[in-house]
């Protein structure tokens, strides 16, 4: 049994872990976005840009459907490239595309100045931009985003803290872009105590590679420039200019490396000559590539995550409150290039994120440590069920070494009594041996007719129901008589226990067992005899207490007041009326005490009769109403609810009134302010009316709802009444085919409620 558990929760486990990730909530609107490229179709970050901002704007509920454009800038000079970017706006125009997403300094650039009038219909977002043209901005307010100024000097000092004094080149052309770039970062340095060299600086660079430390004078007496290499130097290398030959002797030093300040076809392919690691001041291709070790920008991940934030804020209807906003910077480096050169992660501060590194490498000891336990949790799973297999088998022997004794036990005790086994397989029943001799049967199966001849004509269809009910129903008990001897009816318990198809080879099995319980029941009538003897005996004597109690009161009141009259002669005429007048009202509440008494008695003996009769209830309580319109007076309110159709019920007239009567007389005595309602209402889902008594007074507790109804009860000692009014009121109701119903609030009042049938 252990074993099984454990496996279904193992199996538990697997599936919860399957669960994450089943599926993504899905939004109710799409939007069309044109995603506007500065680079060629496939470029290495733009599978990912498009995947990393599709998952940045779902996580801002923003569900959205690219249209990707490439303007593929390397090949193309200004003219071509301002051409088509009046196609693509041309194009995503006509495809109803509500935003347009820029990407890099080509494309914004490009998008503006071609003058297509249709940009300004449409919110532009851009990224990635490191040199925003402010003029054309000012030209299009509609065009805000996010920009990454390149930070040359904290780049450079990020060079140092991690490669020393080093020779940083920098592969620059003669594009505008490319001048304008070279003078932001000479403007960063100049004064910073760094050597810069822009020009022809072939000797310089070529006595560089190499060294392993100063070299001496040379012959002509001049000194060779940097030859201790104790400052940072900073050369600009032509792209248009530079020879191969130069460049690989340049990226063979030891101390040179290369900084990237854009991507572009050159600088990315020079990075092959240089045997140190790159760096790079803009996130282009930063961890698609495996010679750019880091730089001190914005990542990729931050800029399409400020540029999501900007698109879901202009879809929404907001406007930025600036149209040029700024990334923020981190110093980042990339782990699969420290592993390439093999710089050890303590050379690189605590302040930089190493990004990029591998789920197994980042907790690679959380992984052996949960390794290691998930081992040590297998063995001693295993050891657990070594040990549940072995201590399930000792159980096992124990189960079936108890299962022989018990079986052997059972045997004697059953054949010391007159209990017998039995089981029934098809059409025949097995039994006990012993029952084949108590009818004198052959040891053979007995047929079910066969019992059936021995059953008690009365019992039989009874059996005959619990038979054909045996297959859906696991286990049974039942009393019948039977006639296995001849010498009459016995009570004989049938008890049994069905084994369904599944587990018994394909068809029901039924055991059972027959036991003689004649005396029991025996027992139980003479139980049943000396309960209902004490009962009578009880009821006896508390009737007889409490008609002695409550005949005692009236009595000596009669008996105090009459001796009063009688016996002191200095009476007035006053006193003497009012002692006559409580003589006769305790003489009444003794006659109506003793008339409560006969009812309830001929009641209860059935030996009362009833006049049923065909009553208009309407008329029956407007008789009731105008009689005790005159007992009930201010401050209370008595209130007729009739309403406009009548009903007919089969009642006796007197004693339906005698039961309304008593209602109006309790609500009476309970209820000093407010009002009484009488009324009745029809029922006609089930052919009913509903006649009620409804007062203000101060209610029954719910545990006191049904104890009203009792003999002799009352809520208080000192009210008029003796306590049989309502249990004859529920005698004479159900003796009517009805029932009384209550609902009561204590401290709001009760309602009292006659349903009796309609009469047709």
């Amino acid at each position: 049994m252990k074993i099984k558990t454990i496996a279904a929760l193992l199996s538990c486990w697997v599936v919860l872990l399957c669960l994450p990730g089943c599926g993504r909530k899905p939004h109710a609107g799409r939007y069309k976005i044109a995603l506007v490229h500065s680079y060629e179709a496939g470029y290495p970050d733009a599978g990912r840009t498009r995947e990393m901002l599709s998952d940045a704007l779902a996580r801002r509920g923003i569900s959205c459907d690219f249209r990707e454009y490439f303007l593929d800038c390397d090949d193309l000079l200004s003219a071509g490239e301002e051409a088509r970017c009046s196609d693509f706006i041309d194009d995503f125009t006509r495809w109803g595309a509500r935003l347009v997403a820029v990407l890099d300094d080509q494309a914004l650039y490009s998008l503006m100045a071609c003058g297509n009038p249709r940009l300004h219909d449409l919110p532009v977002v851009f990224g990635g931009v490191n040199y925003p043209n402010r003029k054309l901005l000012e030209r299009y307010p509609n065009v805000t985003g996010y920009a990454d100024a390149p930070d040359y000097l904290n780049t450079v000092r990020m060079v140092e803290r991690i490669m020393g004094k080093s020779r940083v080149c920098v592969i620059n052309r003669n594009s505008i872009l490319d001048r304008f770039i070279w003078d932001d970062l000479t403007g960063q340095l100049r004064g910073k105590g760094y050597e810069i060299y822009c020009g022809q600086i072939g000797m310089h660079v070529s006595v560089h590679r190499g060294l392993s430390s100063a070299l001496p004078p040379a012959a002509s007496g001049m000194s060779r420039e940097n030859e201790r290499f104790d400052t940072t130097a900073i050369v600009r290398l032509n792209g248009d200019s530079i020879s191969l030959t130069r460049m690989a002797w340049t990226g063979h030093g030891s101390r040179t490396l290369c900084l990237f300040t854009r991507r572009e076809f050159i600088a990315v392919h020079s990075a092959n000559f240089f045997r140190n690691p790159c760096f790079e001041t803009v996130n282009e291709g930063f961890g698609m590539s495996d010679y750019a070790l880091g730089g001190y920008f914005a990542p990729l991940e931050t800029q399409l995550d400020d540029m999501a934030q900007g698109i879901a804020e202009r879809l929404r209807g907001g406007t930025p409150d600036r149209q040029v906003r700024y990334c923020a910077k981190r110093y980042v480096v990339n782990w699969h290039v420290l592993q390439r050169y093999g710089i050890p992660l303590s050379r690189i501060p605590k302040e930089y994120t190493v990004m990029y590194i591998p789920f197994t490498e980042r907790y690679r000891y959380t992984l052996l440590y949960i390794a290691t336990l998930s081992g040590l949790l297998l063995l001693l799973l295993i050891v657990f069920l070594i040990r549940s297999l072995s201590v399930e088998r000792r159980r096992k022997r124990e189960a079936q070494h108890s299962l022989h004794y018990e079986h052997e036990t059972l045997t004697l005790a059953i054949s010391g009594s007159s209990t017998y086994v039995w089981r029934l397989e098809g059409e025949g029943i097995i039994c006990d041996p012993h029952f084949y001799d108590l009818i004198r049967h052959p040891r053979e199966r007995i047929t079910l007719d066969e019992i059936i001849h021995f059953l008690h004509p009365d019992d039989r269809e009874r059996f005959y129901r619990s038979y054909r009910a045996s297959e859906n129903v696991h286990t049974h008990k039942g009393h019948y008589r039977f006639d296995f001897t001849g010498g009459g009816y016995e009570w004989w318990e049938l008890r049994y226990s069905t084994l369904p198809a599944t587990a018994s080879g394909g068809r029901h099995i039924i055991t059972g067992l027959l036991q003689n319980i004649q005396d029991v029941k025996d027992h139980e009538e003479e139980l049943i005899q000396a309960r209902r003897l004490a009962e009578h005996a009880e009821l006896k004597q508390s009737f007889l207490n409490n008609m002695s109690h409550e005949i005692r009161t009236p009595l000596n009141a009669i008996a105090g007041f009459a001796n009063l009259l009688v016996y002191d002669p200095e009476l007035s005429e006053t006193e003497k009326r009012e002692y006559a007048g409580i003589i006769d009202t305790n003489t009444k509440l003794l006659l109506k005490l003793v008339d409560d008494v006969l009812q309830l008695s001929r009641m209860e003996t059935a030996n009362m009769s009833f006049d049923l009769s065909r009553e208009s209830v309407r008329h029956l309580l407007e008789a009731v109403y105008r009689t005790h319109s005159v007992l009930i007076k201010p401050p209370l309110e008595f209130i007729a609810d009739f309403p406009a159709e009548d009903a007919f019920v089969h009642a006796d007239r007197m004693r339906l009134t005698q039961v309304v009567t008593n209602f109006l007389n309790n609500a009476g005595k309970f209820t000093s302010e407010g009002h009484i309602r009488l009324g009745y209402v029809r029922l006609p889902a089930t052919r009913e009316v509903s006649i009620y008594v409804e007062d203000t007074g101060i209610g029954i507790p719910q545990e006191e709802r049904e104890m009203i109804f009792a003999r002799f009860y009352k809520r208080s000692e000192f009210s008029q009444g003796v306590g049989l009014g309502l249990p004859i009121c529920k005698v004479i109701v159900e003796r009517l085919g009805g029932r009384i119903e209550v609902k009561s609030q204590v401290g709001r009042g009760s309602r009292f409620t006659v349903v009796l049938p309609c009469a047709e």
